[in-house]
């Protein structure tokens, strides 16, 4: 009896744990922009509903500009270069060896030698863990710029220390869904390079397309779900061609088709 080639799987376990670390950066971010507010500004502002020469008097601006430098001073610690380049590491490397693990086990079912030298592993790894270093800053970066905007547009307009505070807080709920968003694409988009490169390299020239087989599947995938395609010429999907895992956010998978 031959015995059933596993699945490709998706890593979700590795995508949680990814996305889990750059979301304990972005709270410890948000917990200090909090504090920052109380400190420099929540008391302005009440005061300033009391008496509208506070502002001018207190030098309201200038406290803005002290919370926002030790906003980004705590910053440059909290995603500091060292942080970012291990989690970014941690993560690509998690993927890789989950991914080898698993097309090593597929290929044993076919008697098929794993390949033993992978000269390109390396050089993907690397640009993929740069990639990601950028795509975690940037979070930060855009986090910045959002809450600097809050602070001086809702002074400028009038609003509460509740109303900026809340605005505050809802920036550090965006942030996290960034992360989130970052941790599943790019899962995603490496498992699925990865196990083209690698099917390729044994001589695998063809995958049929596997969904995740939830609700959360787009249905120009559904579309392609099942469906056989050869690495040299993979499908579109919503205007761009990609592999399993390359589009948003995708958790599609390729599966080896044996000739």
């Amino acid at each position: 009896m031959n015995k059933k080639v596993p699945i490709t799987r998706f890593p979700d376990a590795v995508a949680v744990t990814y996305s889990r670390a750059i979301r304990k950066m972005v709270l410890e971010l948000g917990d200090e922009t909090l504090k920052q507010f109380e400190k420099h500004i929540e008391l302005l502002l009440i005061e300033s509903r009391q008496d509208s020469t506070k502002f001018v008097v207190d030098g309201i601006f200038d406290s803005i500009k002290r919370m926002l430098k030790a906003i980004k001073n705590k910053a440059e610690i909290v995603f500091s270069e060292r942080k970012t380049q291990s989690a970014a590491e941690r993560f690509v490397k998690s993927v890789n060896r989950f991914n080898k693990h698993n097309i090593d086990n597929q290929l044993v079912v076919k008697v098929i030698d794993p390949a033993q030298r992978e000269p390109w592993l390396d050089s993907f790894l690397n640009n993929k863990i740069k990639d990601n270093v950028s795509y975690v800053k940037n979070i930060k970066d855009d986090y910045l710029s959002e809450i600097e905007n809050v602070v001086r547009d809702g002074v400028k307009e009038g609003r509460t220390a509740k109303q900026i505070r809340k605005q505050l807080v809802e920036r550090v709920g965006v942030a996290e869904s960034r992360a989130q968003f970052i941790a599943v694409d790019q899962t995603g988009s490496i498992l699925g390079q990865m196990t083209a490169e690698r099917h390729q390299q044994i001589g695998i020239d063809k995958f049929k397309w596997l969904t995740s087989q939830d609700e959360r599947v787009r249905d120009s995938h559904k579309a392609l779900s099942n469906e056989v395609f050869s690495y040299d010429d993979p499908p579109t999907a919503n205007g761009r061609v990609v592999l399993p895992g390359e589009d948003y956010r995708c958790r599609c998978v390729a599966i080896p088709v044996f000739d």
